[in-house]
C-alpha cells in the first residue's frame, strides 16, 4: 500500500476516521503513525488500515495557468503535427494520428510533471 501524509485512513476496528502524520520505523517492520480526532497519534500497522481517501491539493492560480498553458502549446504541437503529415502527402487518417500524437507528447510531459512535483507516497 502506498500513503501519503495527509491521507485519510481508517483502522479495521476503529470507528473514527484519522489522516497519515507519518511513517516510523519499529522492531518488526514499518508503522503508520495516525492523527485521529482530538489531536492524539496512533501508531497502527498499514495491514490494519482502509485507505478512505487520497489527500487532495487544492489548485494553486499557478498550477491553472501553467495547465493552460501546456494546453495551448499541446494544440499548437497537434497543429503542425498535421500540417507536416498533411504537407508529407499522408492520408487523412495519418495526418489526424500525427495531431493525435503531438497533442499527447505534449500532455504526457505535462503529467510526469504533475507526478513528479505532487505528494510523495510511501510504501509501507
Amino acid at each position: 500500500m502506498k500513503l501519503a501524509i495527509g491521507d485519510v485512513v481508517q483502522g479495521h476496528h476503529e470507528v473514527a476516521l484519522g489522516t497519515v502524520a507519518g511513517i516510523t520505523d519499529h522492531g518488526d517492520g514499518k508503522l503508520v503513525v495516525v492523527r485521529v480526532p482530538g489531536g492524539g497519534l496512533r501508531l497502527l500497522d498499514p495491514s490494519a488500515l482502509t485507505l478512505v481517501a487520497r489527500r487532495a491539493v487544492p489548485t494553486t492560480p499557478g498550477r491553472s495557468v501553467a495547465a493552460l498553458i501546456v494546453l495551448g502549446i499541446a494544440l499548437i504541437a497537434a497543429l503542425i503535427g498535421c500540417r507536416s503529415a498533411e504537407d508529407l502527402g499522408a492520408d487523412w487518417l495519418l495526418t489526424v494520428l500525427a495531431g493525435l500524437g503531438s497533442y499527447k507528447a505534449v500532455v504526457i510531459t505535462y503529467e510526469c510533471w504533475l507526478h513528479l512535483t505532487g505528494p510523495r507516497r510511501f510504501r509501507v
